[in-house]
C-alpha cells in the first residue's frame, strides 16, 4: 500500500484490529452513519460555520491532500487559507464536547491531526487551528495543533505502517462496547 487513506488512521486510532482487518481482509460496507454523513456534509453549513467562527480568508471545500514525508492521503472537508496560515474544517455527526473529544471521540482528533499535517505539508501553510463541527448539535470545538498532537498521530501512522508491512494482527481495543457494532466481530481473533 503505497498511501494510507487519512480515514484509517480515525480507524486505527478507534480500534487497530478493525483498521487492520479493513485494509489487509476485506472491506467493510458501509454503514449508516457513513451514508447519512456522506448525505449530511453540506458546503453551505461549512461556509457558515467559518463566517460564525470569524474565520478569514478563501474558503476550500472538500480539498484533496496527500503527504509524502508520511504516506497518508485524505480529502479534507474544509481548508480556509489567509496567506501563509490556514484553519481546517472537519464535519461529524456526534462529537460530545471538548472533553469526549480527548477522550472517548480521540479517533476524530486523530484524523484531524493527520489532515493538518497533511495540509500543512501539501499546501506549505501553518494550520493555527482545527474546527470540528457538530452536525447533530449544530455546535463546534476549536482546537490548536499541538507538537506533542503531531508526534501522537506520526507514532500512530508508523505503528499502522509496521502492523501492514509485517502482515502483523495489531491488539483490538480494550473497549469491549466497541466490538459490539464492529462488522469484523465474527472473524476477529481473540
Amino acid at each position: 500500500m503505497d498511501y494510507i487513506p487519512i480515514s484509517m488512521i480515525k480507524e486505527y486510532t478507534y480500534c487497530p484490529r478493525q483498521a487492520y482487518l479493513k485494509i489487509m481482509i476485506m472491506r467493510e460496507p458501509p454503514t449508516e452513519s457513513m451514508k447519512y454523513a456522506k448525505q449530511a456534509l453540506n458546503a453551505k453549513d461549512i461556509v457558515r460555520a467559518i463566517e460564525e467562527q470569524g474565520i478569514q480568508g478563501e474558503v476550500r471545500v472538500e480539498v484533496p491532500i496527500r503527504s509524502r514525508n508520511l504516506g497518508i492521503v485524505g480529502r479534507v472537508d474544509a481548508v480556509v487559507v489567509n496567506g501563509g496560515r490556514a484553519t481546517i474544517i472537519e464535519t461529524k455527526l456526534s462529537i460530545g464536547n471538548r472533553k469526549k473529544l480527548y477522550t472517548r471521540y480521540n479517533h476524530i482528533l486523530a484524523q484531524a491531526m493527520a489532515y493538518a499535517i497533511a495540509v500543512e505539508e501539501a499546501m506549505r501553510v501553518t494550520v493555527d487551528k482545527i474546527i470540528i463541527i457538530n452536525q447533530e448539535r449544530k455546535t463546534a470545538i476549536t482546537i490548536k495543533p499541538t507538537p506533542s498532537m503531531k508526534i501522537w498521530i506520526k507514532r500512530t501512522i508508523q505503528d499502522m505502517k509496521e502492523h501492514i508491512q509485517n502482515q502483523e494482527l495489531p491488539p483490538k481495543t480494550t473497549n469491549k462496547a466497541k466490538c459490539k457494532a464492529c462488522h469484523f466481530k465474527n472473524i476477529c481473533p481473540p
